[in-house]
């Protein structure tokens, strides 16, 4: 009798506790569906996830992107150059020409494919040119770089802090804009043995992954500073399929992809670890195999 009150009770409380909860409820569960919505559907892709549990990854998601990602120092460069033209210490046009400097480094960086070492090279350079030019004004005057000095001097060249400001704002509108192209038509997700491709109002096609045929490379540095971006390819019945610059490939992501296709069939990792009971467990192969072994030893004492 007394149990029976006791489960009542534990019952009641459930149902008052459920009709409290269920305003809450109410309010929460719109934001949690279109966050799992939201986040299955897009972020997913972006930031490179995998779907596993305790044994083994089922599959992983990813997008890849284009060569404008390398714009991404003209965001927070033009940041720090903003907070440097507010304090007033360097002149207006230097900042400028700095500005554009950063901008042919990631234009070349682009076109040219340019690697960290060629990179450093030609900042290097530029940097001194601009050391060299201001040498050049400040002690030695007949140095012929003065007057690569004085014309910039001279064309009062100079913009205001928040152009740097609105230029960050351009260039993170066209990364976002990168983005949502690459989630629209570059959307991939690799499994055991296929390659799904998702395009913008297209059906997903179906690749194989022929011998376990995908290795990642990361072509340099530049590459691997980028969120951990390199290239993955696959080999398909009609050749080989490269994706650029997949962001995480050298991280997690790419890990994921290793552990994906290194996995053993269930059969295969039971046989090679087998229990304590399988173990134990006596089987008529293992008796035949015996037999045979005493049938050799007899007929060769014979």
């Amino acid at each position: 009798m007394a149990s029976s009150l006791q489960v009542g009770s534990s019952g009641t409380r459930s149902v008052i506790r459920r009709l409290l909860l269920l305003p809450w409820s109410l309010v929460v569960w719109p934001v949690v569906r279109l966050w799992r919505l939201f986040y299955n559907h897009f972020l997913a892709y972006v930031i490179g996830t995998k779907v596993y549990d305790r044994q083994r990854v089922y599959s992983v998601k990813f997008v890849w992107y284009g060569d404008s990602v390398y714009l991404h120092p003209m965001v927070w460069g033009s940041v720090l150059l903003y907070l440097v033209a507010s304090t007033g210490l360097i002149a207006p046009g230097y900042l400028l020409l700095v500005w554009f400097a950063g901008l042919a480094i990631c234009y070349l960086t682009i076109m040219y494919n340019f690697n960290v070492i060629r990179s450093a090279m030609l900042g290097i350079g530029l940097i001194a040119v601009f050391g060299l030019a201001y040498v050049a004004t400040v002690e030695f005057a007949w140095n012929p770089a003065s007057a690569v000095a004085g014309h910039i001097a001279r064309l009062e060249a100079g913009v205001t802090p928040g152009f740097y400001i609105a230029a960050a704002y351009l260039f993170t509108a066209l990364i976002v804009s990168e983005v949502v192209w690459a989630w629209l038509f570059h959307r991939v997700e690799i499994d055991e043995s296929y390659v799904y491709e998702h395009g913008f109002l297209q059906g997903s096609t179906r690749e194989p992954i022929f011998a376990r045929g995908m290795k990642r490379e990361t072509k340099d540095l530049l590459e691997l500073l980028l969120l951990g971006a390199a290239d993955i390819q696959h080999r398909t019945k009609s050749g080989y399929k490269r994706y650029k610059n997949v962001p995480f490939a050298s991280l997690w992501l790419g890990t994921a992809i290793d552990s994906l296709l290194d996995h053993r069939r269930k059969g295969e990792v039971e046989l090679a670890n087998p229990t304590d009971d399988e173990a134990e467990l006596v089987r008529v192969q293992d008796a035949l195999d015996e037999l045979d072994d005493d049938d050799e030893q007899e007929d060769a004492e014979v």
